[in-house]
């Protein structure tokens, strides 16, 4: 299979690490959530500190540094080469341009591998999957979180966040919803590259918080608000629901 184009995207920003920018709004909202999530399942999965961790899709750094603060030895890949850039200017840590369906790394290299916002990107995610298989030590972890292939996320992330013109907040074509995959069927293909799924938890908004939630996407709309705090104005959980989105792991047979 002839590797994939490196192209252009919305993700091809030199502002990764800028407060005002949406990038870092994406992190202020997703990071409260998957950094303490991912950190936890690590430990519970006896991937200690100093483990090898592949982040794939790593961008500008945001996951790559939490994981680095926390003892772990980090090689970030991503196919934007701004946002390799970005991420070795902000991170201790080690950056490569690739895609994840032709990952430049031997096999059983890393203790873990972590693909959080990044498979609904993909090109093939049958081949970044196999190729996290491939990588993976046995008994090696993979973390992922990512949007559900639901007419919810449809309606959520893609009508109103980015379509609607009253309530759009995000570029036009931060996702594509034909390359949301659903939670079942994430579980299947990772069965058959030999990646057992042990957990999978729904990412979503309190009931009681979505006020809160609306409130802020409407002044970020009006512009009274940046985008980090928007994003930090609300607050995300694991929940039974994966209406919209999910987070969890899986481990490779030994």
């Amino acid at each position: 299979m002839p590797p994939p184009v490196l192209r252009d995207s919305v993700f091809d920003d030199e502002a990764w690490w800028n407060p005002d920018g949406f990038l870092y709004g994406l992190h202020a909202l997703i990071g409260p959530l998957r950094g303490p999530y991912i950190l936890a399942t690590l430990r519970s999965t006896s991937v200690a500190e100093g483990s090898s961790v592949l982040d794939i899709g790593s961008g500008g750094g945001f996951l790559a540094a939490t994981l680095a603060d926390a003892g772990y030895d980090v090689v970030g890949i991503d196919p934007a080469m701004s946002a390799v850039r970005s991420a070795a200017q902000h991170v201790p840590a080690s950056f490569v341009l690739g895609a994840g369906e032709t990952l430049p790394f031997a096999n059983d290299s890393f203790d873990s591998v972590v693909c959080s916002e990044v498979l609904e990107h993909v090109d093939d995610i049958d081949a970044v999957i196999s190729e996290v298989g491939r990588v993976l030590r046995p008994g090696g972890v993979l973390i992922f979180s990512l949007p559900n292939r639901t007419l919810l996320s449809r309606l959520a992330l893609i009508e109103l966040a980015q379509r609607n013109s009253i309530t759009r907040v995000l570029p036009p074509d931060l996702h594509e919803w034909d390359r949301f995959i659903g939670s079942r069927d994430l579980i299947e293909l990772a069965r058959r590259h030999n990646l057992i799924v042990h957990e999978v938890h729904g990412v979503s908004v309190r009931v009681r918080d979505l006020p809160a939630a609306v409130r802020a996407m409407v002044n970020l709309r009006r512009r009274r608000i940046s985008y980090s705090e928007a994003g930090a104005r609300v607050q995300l959980r694991l929940s039974r629901s994966r209406a919209v989105a999910y987070i969890g792991y899986a481990v490779l047979r030994k």
